[in-house]
């Protein structure tokens, strides 16, 4: 890590010193930030000291304010597009017959890079799975895995009659995955997969979190090693995609919030 201040335009406002997560810089004897050199391996490469300068000062690790993409001077979705976004969300399960395109997804995969994770790590893989076939056969080894723990015998009934319920035949399937060492994974996938299911309705794609699957790739052995994924890593949330088949028209009601305030 290497943060370097251009003294021509710095400020010495502090801004950058305040904002420090962990408290790395301090300012030297002109008044200058620098980076405390007990304190240098803390930094988590956040990047918010170069954000947040508003004189384009500071470089971070070579990367100088003028090579970034400009921040939004306002917010970029208002509280009425938030609470519509979030009132209209619901778990699809009917798709049409229709691919998602490759393309939407590598754009959605790419905005998910700037979907918050602990001490800034970044450990989310993902494995993504568009083939029918290969869908199908996750689908079965979860329904394979239920039947051997007895549990939820009425979606293996279903399963037999030639209902999924598992991946609703989904188009896509997003599983996010990291090291089971890593720092919090649960959350960090979570995040993650939270951020792609609102992200996705931006065109017009709905999803719903699979839930069974999750839970059988995180404890049956044959879906790590069918995903193919690395040693020592596991799955911790999943997600099916697709292009809702129906419209809703209306809101459901939902209970209050529950809240307190200490």
């Amino acid at each position: 890590m290497q943060i370097q201040i251009n003294t021509e335009k710095c400020k010495k406002d502090k801004i950058c010193i305040i904002e420090c997560p962990f408290n790395i810089l301090r300012e030297n004897s002109d008044g200058f930030p620098e980076v405390i050199p007990e304190a240098k391996n803390l930094c988590m490469r956040c990047g918010h000291c170069l954000a947040v300068c508003p004189s384009d000062a500071l470089t971070f690790d070579g990367v100088a304010p003028e090579s970034c993409e400009p921040a939004l001077k306002e917010v970029a979705v208002d509280v009425a597009a938030m609470e519509a976004l979030l009132k209209n969300r619901r778990s699809v399960r009917v798709y049409k017959n229709k691919p998602v395109e490759r393309e939407k997804v590598a754009h959605l995969m790419d905005m998910l890079r700037w979907a918050p994770t602990a001490k800034n790590l970044q450990p989310v893989h993902w494995v993504l799975v568009d083939d029918r076939d290969k869908i199908h056969e996750l689908a079965k080894m979860t329904v394979q895995w239920l039947e051997q723990n007895n549990a939820y015998p009425g979606i293996a009934a279903a399963w037999e009659a030639g209902e999924d319920m598992i991946l609703r035949r989904a188009p896509l399937i997003a599983i996010a995955h990291t090291a089971t060492d890593a720092l919090v994974p649960v959350a960090d996938c979570s995040i993650a997969v939270t951020s792609l299911e609102l992200a996705a309705t931006s065109y017009g794609i709905g999803s719903f979190w699979a839930g069974f699957f999750m839970i059988a790739a995180s404890l049956h052995p044959p879906i790590a090693e069918y995903l193919n994924l690395p040693e020592n890593h596991a799955v911790y949330a999943a997600l099916a995609l697709g292009y809702p088949k129906f419209k809703y028209h209306h809101i459901p009601e939902r209970r209050e919030a529950k809240v307190s305030w200490l």
